[in-house]
């Protein structure tokens, strides 16, 4: 009998133990709680975008002022502590025109020039200002379609040549995005791009007049543009 009361005395000071100490949470396991930036910026998105474009090399043209940029973007993001890090790719219409008249003596030039299209594929870092606010500055590679239409009139002779070429070059800028929602957010941006200089070669053999006519023009683009994204699931 007394094999069997401490058998029975020791199961109960052990349950009383046990259900003090899960009580107090001793032997319970610690659940880990990820930051609310972790959850919130560790994630892929997509969006759109909207906003103005100016390039002081196509202004000094004659160019068609107020113009404007529509398109999207796909990227991911990673978060360590309140430091956020990424990638991101966007695909821009861009409604920008400019055009130029040269003379010279039994010769003159008129080209018009378009930039319709870029592209940028970019790296994102920054910090947390707030949970829920992303400052960061971006970087990478920039793709840019132009389109020169050229008239060229020589002794009496018209030719004409149409080209369309895509420059690499690079761009950089910085933004701010707003997590509104736990899957929305909304973002002001800023994009420097330079494509370094573009030439149209034109059909002239003369090369005192190809030296008047054919130079070469230093194409930067200003952007700036809000956007919406969609944060899907976190990876």
């Amino acid at each position: 009998m007394r094999r069997a009361e401490f058998f029975v005395f020791a199961a109960t000071v052990f349950s009383l133990g046990a259900v003090d100490a899960a009580s107090s949470g001793d032997l319970l396991p610690q659940v880990y709680a990820p930051p609310l930036s972790n959850y919130m910026w560790t994630n892929c998105y997509g969006g759109l975008n909207a906003g103005g474009i100016w390039s002081p090399s196509v202004d000094a043209l004659r160019s068609n002022p107020g113009s404007f940029t529509v398109g999207g973007q796909v990227g991911c993001n990673r978060a360590w502590s309140s430091f956020v890090w990424g990638g991101e790719a966007d695909l821009q219409y861009t409604c920008l025109n400019g055009s130029r008249d040269e003379y010279a003596p039994d010769a003159s030039v008129h080209q018009d020039f378009r930039s319709r299209w870029l592209a940028t594929f970019r790296g994102r870092a920054g910090w947390l200002a707030a949970p829920n606010v992303y400052l960061y500055a971006t970087g990478g590679l920039a793709l840019v379609n132009n389109t020169a239409t050229s008239s060229v009139t020589f002794n009496g002779t018209v030719n004409n040549l149409s080209d369309s070429t895509t420059h690499a070059g690079w761009t950089a800028g910085a933004g701010l995005e707003w997590m509104f929602t736990p899957q929305w957010s909304a973002k002001v941006e800023y994009l420097y791009v330079d494509i370094g200089h573009a030439t149209n070669p034109l059909p002239i053999s003369n090369k005192e007049l190809s030296s008047i006519f054919n130079r070469e023009l230093s194409f930067t683009e200003n952007i700036f543009r809000v956007g919406i994204n969609y944060h899907f699931y976190p990876w």
